[in-house]
């Protein structure tokens, strides 16, 4: 393990010094990386001492590296795609709610100072579980809507309001849901979640491939077989 600059040393840099060390992205190799935790407790120190200048340089350096972890973690944890449709707004979601923690819990600061990636997991994880109650609490309600059928028409109230959006019967939008949640379980299946993940990414989202590598941390070569091999599990599974 690298022996780290003493923290006293680093806040003497002036702005554009510290800019440049905090842009160091190596934490494995790179003796000069500032870690989280002690960006995290110069961010308290600057705004304790009303430090405006530095405040706002620190905020922008950690909501960065705050923003890079949400956006694994909503790959990871599949809050995108699944939970979210959106990736932007999943990690700055996750990143919001991380923010918030620490701007409201001084446990969560202090903690945060010590092993922000163990706060940011255990926050993370909470995140998620929220977002998987809403979800089956929506879907619970819907259920029940669904229930609530006319005895003279036979039509639920949200078929009633989707056939009127979509111009479509209830019985052509269910069977195309229906065909959706089939073949979409069967990819995840028959894929795996990195394949997974690099498909929908490239064939829904409309990524390049340089982004799926810098979110998966891996190469742009691996990327790549990642995409091949799931083509080739689609074009055999789908079309025989």
């Amino acid at each position: 393990m690298h022996t780290r600059e003493p923290e006293s040393t680093l806040e003497g840099l002036d702005d554009r010094c510290l800019r440049a060390r905090l842009a160091r992205e190596d934490w494995q190799n790179d003796a000069l990386f500032v870690p989280d935790e002690q960006v995290f407790r110069m961010f308290q120190r600057a705004r304790a001492s009303g430090n405006k200048s530095r405040v706002a340089l620190l905020s922008e350096v950690f909501s960065r590296r705050l923003l890079q972890r949400s956006r694994k973690f909503a790959l990871k944890s599949k809050i995108f795609p699944g939970l979210i449709d959106d990736l932007k707004r999943a990690s700055h979601e996750i990143a919001s709610e991380l923010w918030e923690h620490l701007a409201t819990s001084d446990k969560d600061a202090l903690h945060a100072q010590k092993a922000f990636g163990q706060l940011f997991e255990r926050r993370a994880l909470s995140f998620q579980r929220k977002l998987l109650a809403k979800k089956r609490t929506m879907q619970v309600n819907i259920e029940a809507l669904e229930g609530d059928v006319d005895d003279d028409s036979g039509w639920s109230t949200l078929d009633d309001i989707e056939a009127l959006q979509e111009h479509e019967s209830p019985e052509i939008l269910a069977a195309r849901r229906q065909q959706f949640q089939q073949a979409n379980g069967r990819l995840q299946e028959i894929l795996t979640p990195n394949e997974y993940t690099t498909y929908v990414l490239l064939n829904a989202a409309d990524w390049q491939i340089q982004e799926i590598a810098a979110s998966l941390d891996v190469t742009v070569k691996t990327v790549n077989n990642y995409k091949n091999r799931a083509l080739e599990k689609i074009e055999k599974e789908f079309k025989q």
